[in-house]
């Protein structure tokens, strides 16, 4: 089993990054186990403190419309009647966002 430094496996996932690949594909023709270069983006991702985005709760005054959520540039309103199913799909979709 190979042993990879911190600063090899950054330039892999800064490869796989610039490359298109998926993360199988990548890992495939790099030579690296998939299980272990997921593992490695998942870590990346803990590193940097994405997947997580604090946002503040706050209640508004006079707000029927529903829930709205303000982070930087980007506001989503959602109805107080969305399910959890179209509430994952727009966290989903902030996810790609980088």
């Amino acid at each position: 089993m190979a042993s990879y430094t911190k600063k090899e496996r950054q330039e892999h996932l800064e490869n796989w990054k610039e490359g298109g690949l998926s993360k199988n594909a990548y890992a495939k023709t790099a030579g690296i186990s998939p299980r272990t270069f997921t593992g490695w983006t998942w870590q990346s991702k803990k590193e940097k403190g994405h997947g997580f985005v604090e946002i503040k709760a706050e209640k508004l005054s006079g707000n029927s419309h529903g829930i709205v959520i303000e982070k930087g540039n980007i506001t989503i309103r959602l109805p107080f009647s969305a399910d959890m199913k179209e509430i994952q799909k727009v966290f989903v979709a902030l996810a790609g966002i980088q």
